[in-house]
């Protein structure tokens, strides 16, 4: 299929992946591509380097030690700032997932493979290790934080696991409060494993959580769903950013939550005065209809652009905020041992099952 990217990148047409067709990115381009939006990336890191994503990446932080000629290891939360935090350690990526998602969120409009908001910024900070797994919830907290503090209007959340954490709740609230959109994956899982329920911090009713979605527009087998999904994007067999130059293909809901993140950056450059709230209820609210499994439905960008959504009212936003200082108060603090990002292609799970494991489980790309 061939369409047009946009008008204003003056490029002829070119073949649109199918991902960017199956939620209309191009018919949302000539209104808005993320221009003067900035997408916060909390994975493994971006590369910076890599030609799709040209002038694309700001100055970041990393939360791993990268001490050279050590095995990196993750910080302890409070430890004295020195040189891993530097803003520059954020523009590099050993693992290669953080890229992946940056691309997908914001490959510039002039490359092969651009992004769904080719004109967004990413804010890259890392916080999976060499493995692509984290092992300390507060950290991951005290990165969204960060990014809430430096600019952040979206942040994306490709990571996640079975239990809660009040830290990293609190850091969802202070985005919240602050005005930025979380959005984060639902999980995958294991082909031949038990059910899960989705996992943390997509479950929160503050973060938007997203499955993934085949070319088919059903449920790839593998992605974790539950009552707590919210929405769907393709996550399955998706073409994307390879760190140190070129691509490759992905699947997991990591990828679905970037493309989501995407059209958030598009919704919130088109419409500057929206709260994240309007923009979140953009998004579901115009989804194209679907399995059940999927939330609202499969993502559809341009709808969203085009959508009439107006502000809550004071009651109604007070209501809505209670849940998550709930969520706080009774999240087990700091459970989150061996996260990862999620890119293993896992079971098939059902709908509404609570069939946890008896311990944490790691998944690495």
């Amino acid at each position: 299929m061939a369409l047009l990217l946009s008008a204003h990148t003056g490029r002829a047409s070119a073949p649109v992946a199918w991902h960017l067709s199956a939620v209309a990115a191009p018919e949302a381009w000539p209104t808005a591509t993320g221009e003067g939006v900035t997408v916060a990336v909390v994975d493994s890191g971006v590369d910076a380097d890599h030609p799709d994503l040209e002038d694309a990446v700001l100055p970041g932080r990393s939360y791993v030690d990268v001490d050279p000629g050590a095995e990196p290891r993750l910080l302890v939360l409070g430890s004295d700032p020195g040189p891993v935090y530097e803003r520059a350690f954020g523009q590099a990526d050993p693992v290669g997932h953080g890229t992946a998602v940056a691309g997908l969120i914001a490959g510039r409009a002039d490359s092969l493979h651009p992004g769904v908001a080719p004109d967004a910024a990413i804010l890259p900070i890392r916080v999976l290790d060499d493995e692509n797994r984290y092992h300390d919830s507060a950290m991951v907290g005290a990165a969204v934080e960060w990014a809430v503090d430096n600019g952040a209007d979206v942040v994306n959340l490709s990571l996640g696991g079975h239990y809660d954490s009040a830290r990293f709740a609190e850091a969802i609230a202070y985005a919240e409060r602050h005005d930025v959109l979380i959005v984060a994956c639902t999980g995958n899982q294991h082909r031949d494993g038990p059910s899960e329920d989705v996992w943390f911090p997509a479950r929160m009713p503050e973060v938007l959580a997203v499955t993934g979605s085949d070319q088919r527009g059903e449920r790839w087998r593998t992605a974790v769903t539950g009552e707590a999904t919210d929405l769907a994007a393709p996550g399955a067999n998706l073409t994307a950013l390879k760190a140190g130059g070129g691509y490759k293909t992905v699947t997991g809901t990591s990828f679905a939550s970037a493309v989501v993140s995407g059209a958030a950056a598009v919704v919130r450059s088109a419409h500057p005065e929206w709260t994240a709230d309007q923009v979140r209820r953009a998004l579901t609210e115009t989804a194209v209809a679907a399995d059940p499994d999927l939330g609202e439905g499969i993502l559809d960008v341009a709808a969203a652009v085009e959508a009439d959504v107006s502000p809550r009212s004071a009651e109604e936003s007070e209501a809505e905020v209670s849940p998550v200082w709930s969520a706080v108060a009774t999240a087990a603090g700091g459970g989150l041992i061996g996260m990862s990002a999620l890119l293993l292609r896992g079971g098939r799970g059902n709908r509404g099952s609570s069939g946890l494991p008896g311990r944490p489980r790691t998944m690495a790309g």
